[in-house]
C-alpha cells in the first residue's frame, strides 16, 4: 500500500446538545433512575443515624456503624456524603423541618402574638420529651457550637425553618406594638441559641422542661418586651463610683 489509513471503528458520539431524541429520553430515564436511588441511599443514611443518635442520645456513633446499621457500604456512604459532619448537618436539617411544622401548629393555635410567642417556647421543650426527639435534641446541643465554627452557613440554613418561624413570631408582636422593634433575624438567632443552651440542661437531666421553659420565656420576653427596672448600686459600689467621678476626683486636687 502507498499509503495507510487509520480507521477509528468507534462511533462518534454527538455533544449532548446533539444528541437525538432518543438519546436524550434514554439518558433522562438512567438519570431519574441513578438519582432516585441516590435519594433512597441518603435517606436511610439519615434514618439510621436518627436511630443512632436517638440509642445514645448523642451524635458518637461511627460512619462504619451507621453504614452498618442501614445496610450499606461504606463506599454508598461517601458518595452521597462527604464525611460524618454533613451527615448530621442533613439530619438536623430534616429535623428541624419536622420540628418547625410542629412549632406552627402549636403557634396558630393562639391569636394574640404573645401568647404565640409563649406557645412556641412551650413546644420547642415539649419537643424534647417526645420519643424519638432525644437524638435530634442530643445531637442539636452537643455539636452545635462545632459545626457552627466550621460549617456556619450550612448550619444556620438547616435551623433555618425554626429560627426563621421565631424571627416571624416576633416581627408580629413588634407590629402590634407589644415588643420593641429590632432586627428580628438578629433576635431570634440569639433567643434560639439561649434556647439551646436551656435544652442542654434539659437533656442532661439538670431542670424539668415545663419549668426551664417557663424560665426561659419570661428572661426572653423582657428582652423583647424592651421594659427593665433600673438597678440601685450597692453601697460598695457607690464608693467605688465615687473614686472616678469628676467631682471627687476635684475633691481630691483641692
Amino acid at each position: 500500500m502507498p499509503f495507510s489509513v487509520k480507521v477509528n471503528d468507534h462511533p462518534k458520539v454527538a455533544p449532548p446538545a446533539q444528541l437525538p431524541a432518543w438519546q436524550t429520553r434514554a439518558l433522562r430515564r438512567s438519570l431519574e433512575g441513578a438519582r432516585a436511588r441516590t435519594v433512597e441511599r441518603m435517606e436511610r443514611f439519615v434514618q439510621a443515624a436518627r436511630s443512632l443518635a436517638n440509642e445514645s442520645g448523642n451524635a458518637a456513633f461511627t460512619v462504619p456503624q451507621l453504614a452498618s446499621s442501614a445496610g450499606l457500604s461504606l463506599k454508598s456512604f461517601y458518595r452521597c456524603f462527604r464525611g460524618k459532619d454533613e451527615l448530621l448537618l442533613a439530619l438536623l436539617e430534616d429535623d428541624s423541618e419536622i420540628g418547625a411544622e410542629m412549632l406552627r401548629e402549636a403557634v396558630d393555635a393562639h391569636d394574640e402574638p404573645v401568647a404565640r410567642l409563649r406557645a412556641y417556647f412551650d413546644a420547642v421543650f415539649g419537643m424534647v420529651a417526645l420519643p424519638g426527639a432525644a437524638g435530634y435534641a442530643g445531637v442539636l446541643v452537643r455539636e452545635h457550637r462545632r459545626l457552627s465554627e466550621d460549617f456556619p452557613d450550612e448550619l444556620r440554613g438547616a435551623l433555618a425553618p425554626m429560627v426563621d418561624l421565631l424571627a416571624r413570631e416576633i416581627t408580629r408582636a413588634s407590629d402590634a406594638g407589644l415588643a420593641r422593634r429590632g432586627d428580628a433575624a438578629r433576635d431570634a438567632e440569639t433567643i434560639f441559641g439561649l434556647l439551646l443552651s436551656a435544652i442542654h440542661d434539659v437533656t442532661m437531666g439538670r431542670g424539668d422542661p415545663t419549668e426551664v421553659a417557663s424560665y426561659a420565656w419570661g428572661f426572653c420576653w423582657a428582652g423583647m418586651r424592651g421594659e427593665a427596672s433600673p438597678i440601685e448600686p450597692t453601697a460598695h459600689a457607690n464608693t467605688r463610683a465615687n473614686v472616678d467621678t469628676p467631682e471627687h476626683l476635684e475633691k481630691r486636687s483641692t
